[in-house]
């Protein structure tokens, strides 16, 4: 826990000089809880995480709270200081998304072991049908709207006075910002628990320059080839780990036990 909260002082403390950061700015940022079920099989396989979306003019950046650390961590002038195994684990979502409003594009953006992939795709791909309903969140008032993306039917609830036409994930493309949105099954539910102006704009730290570009199709093979089998393929790439027959046995066990569970990808095949 106290290396956690370290982590977390260091993410928002840290800053990159403006030579090395993209010119993508961004001045508000909106956070949100995500309580998701992990096993399509198993109502009670409810887990949380935190998101944060970082607004700009025409950009948006969103990720889970861990991968944000950990793109923070990595970018440091000398990452090798920190142990990147003790916070790889903080999130189960280890991707980036970047939304393009000017040039109507998003970007998913993620590193599978070694490798670093990115695939781009249209923005506003749920034919939203706005709805009358309205209530309060968080002290904004909010309207009703549902549309679908890959195999979920989705309600959203969004804000009119934020002029934000963006979103926790992929959803976006409402006259306001979403403030939560759920699937009706309820299997992935994200709210919103701040909304805020920042003092200081804060740039894109990951230079897309970097990353493979390749079909969503393609990551998301590669991704899950990855957590079939994460062990094999560092064994393949060279990496040791020193653990006896029995030991490598049980760790292979307990992988594949937690590959099975996570059988409820928030975009369905």
């Amino acid at each position: 826990m106290k290396f956690k909260i370290a982590l977390m002082l260091l993410f928002f403390s840290f800053k990159i000089s403006a030579q090395e950061q993209s010119q993508t700015k961004f001045n508000y940022k909106a956070t949100y809880q995500l309580e998701y079920q992990e096993d399509s099989t198993d109502e009670n396989s409810i887990k949380s995480e935190v998101g944060v979306l970082y607004l700009g003019d025409g950009h948006s950046q969103y990720s889970s709270l861990g991968q944000a650390i950990k793109d923070s961590l990595e970018n440091m002038p000398n990452p090798e200081t920190v142990r990147m195994d003790q916070y790889n684990q903080m999130t189960d979502f280890k991707y980036t998304i970047f939304k393009d409003y000017e040039n109507s594009e998003l970007v998913l953006a993620e590193k599978v072991f070694q490798y670093s992939f990115k695939y781009k795709q249209g923005l506003n791909q749920i034919d939203w049908e706005i709805q009358s309903e309205t209530k309060e969140i968080i002290g904004f008032k909010v309207q009703k709207a549902t549309g679908a993306f890959v195999g979920r039917n989705y309600e959203a609830w969004f804000a009119p006075e934020l002029p934000f036409s963006d979103g926790p994930y992929k959803f976006s493309g409402l006259p306001g910002l979403i403030l939560e949105i759920s699937d009706l099954q309820n299997q992935y539910h994200f709210s919103l628990t701040s909304f805020q102006e920042l003092e200081k704009s804060v740039s894109r730290i990951l230079n897309l320059d970097d990353y493979k570009t390749v079909s969503q199709k393609e990551l998301d093979q590669v991704r899950d080839d990855y957590n079939r089998d994460p062990i094999g393929t560092m064994q393949k790439a060279g990496i040791r780990f020193g653990w006896s027959e029995e030991d490598e046995a049980k760790q292979r066990k307990e992988l594949t036990k937690k590959y099975k569970r996570r059988n409820n990808p928030i975009e369905l095949p």
